[in-house]
């Protein structure tokens, strides 16, 4: 295993995007879902760009270090916002994948928590159409109510959440409803291709 990259001022530089990118789209994250669902057509494709113009900037500060840019390179907070952004990249699932491999390596290296973990490979499994492993992506129902992705082995669910230092589910799913709440007047036709919701992002 290499060793983690020191410290520089390039690295500096990197933290202080990752943290201004995050900043700029941390509203559009943390909108409520009924508001984010209602966004008109021009507002949508402008966080797409924002999504897509992150994904440019995340590729490129990977692609520099050579690693994913973990706590000790660009400090915990830059670390998650890296998290934040790589969870958005659901327009090139290929490097989303990428990021994933990167991410668990930096975990192993202790670079990177095993819950920002979790959340990425829920994103990339719900993507690929897969059961996800620790129910931290959601959807609106056709009736307006906020329902998990489908989750693999329910029984076990709060045993992997516990391992990947995530709450029991019923606990994050309450603050999720607390905070999104039901789509009361949403049409079928509006949830035609099921709106992810990222806990992390979202409660």
């Amino acid at each position: 295993m290499s060793e983690p990259h020191q410290s520089s001022p390039s690295h500096a530089a990197f933290a202080a995007e990752l943290l201004s990118r995050a900043e700029i789209t941390r509203e559009q994250w943390r909108t409520p879902g009924p508001e984010r669902v209602r966004l008109a057509p021009d507002s949508l494709a402008a966080i797409h760009r924002i999504e897509q113009d992150n994904a440019v900037a995340l590729h490129r500060i990977v692609e520099r270090l050579g690693q994913w840019p973990g706590r000790s390179t660009v400090g915990q907070d830059a670390c998650q916002a890296a998290v934040s952004i790589a969870v958005h990249c659901d327009h090139d699932p290929a490097f989303q994948q990428k990021l994933l491999r990167l991410l668990q390596t930096a975990v192993t290296a202790g670079e990177a928590t095993r819950a920002q973990l979790a959340h990425l490979h829920d994103r990339c499994l719900v993507n690929a159409r897969q059961p996800q492993l620790y129910g931290t992506q959601h959807w609106y129902r056709a009736d307006g109510q906020l329902q998990p992705h489908p989750i693999a082995d329910l029984a076990q669910l709060d045993t992997r959440r516990v391992g990947a230092g995530l709450p029991p589910y019923a606990e994050q799913a309450r603050h999720l409803r607390e905070r999104h709440g039901p789509l009361g007047s949403l049409s079928i036709a509006a949830t035609a291709e099921p709106i992810p919701l990222s806990e992390r992002h979202a409660a």
